[in-house]
């Protein structure tokens, strides 16, 4: 499946006082990941913490691509990164949200911000000019991989993992195993769940509750 978008004229880069100003409030911070020292910008939505950027630590394995295995798209865009290889990409004190958290975060946001689409204050202006990025989340649109794989979507959508726990459908106990699935953002869209079924996809992560 491929989608035809007609390019746009890029975004002016911000001067880093346009910047700071339009993130005055919100609270950002850092975070080194003691395995590679790669250093990442993290944000606070409501009560959550989460990474503001897609994960990039590389795994030894074919668990993790950079888009169309190009690597002019990694440092914006981070790896995509299958089920298999989700576990061992993950550094300690730092979690795959829920589609719950992913929920509640964007709850919070269209809520705090008075705003009906929420990538208006969560995306990157390097993706949609009009956003505001006010929180310092600054999603990017780096598309994904299917299982035949193919490449498709960047620039136009960004998908990404979340993790849920099995449940028992008789005493509706919480079991130990794990299932994956993703979500979506589009532009104009205001529907998140993911109906393409990635292979690979992106990795946002929360911070562990303290």
């Amino acid at each position: 499946m491929s989608v035809i978008v007609n390019p746009k004229k890029p975004a002016q880069p911000q001067t880093e006082g346009e910047m700071t100003a339009k993130r005055a409030a919100a609270e950002m911070g850092t975070f080194v990941d003691p395995r590679d020292s790669t250093e990442y910008k993290t944000c606070k939505i409501g009560n959550q913490v989460w990474l503001a950027e897609n994960l990039k630590f590389e795994l030894n394995s074919d668990d993790c691509v950079a888009y169309d295995d190009d690597y002019q798209y990694f440092d914006k865009y981070g790896y995509l990164y299958n089920e298999k290889g989700l576990e061992e990409a993950i550094p300690e004190g730092w979690h795959l949200p829920t589609r719950k958290e992913w929920e509640t975060m964007i709850r919070f946001a269209k809520k705090d911000s008075r705003c009906k689409d929420v990538l208006s204050v969560l995306a990157s202006e390097e993706w949609i000019e009009s956003s505001s990025d006010k929180y310092g989340f600054s999603m990017v649109a780096g598309g994904m991989r299917y299982d035949n794989d193919d490449f498709d979507f960047i620039d136009f959508s960004a998908h990404f993992w979340c993790v849920e726990k099995t449940v028992d459908p008789l005493s509706h106990a919480i079991g130990r195993n794990k299932f994956y699935t993703s979500v979506r953002f589009e532009n104009g869209v205001d529907e998140n769940d993911d109906e393409e079924y990635p292979e690979y996809a992106s990795v946002r992560l929360i911070k562990d509750e303290d």
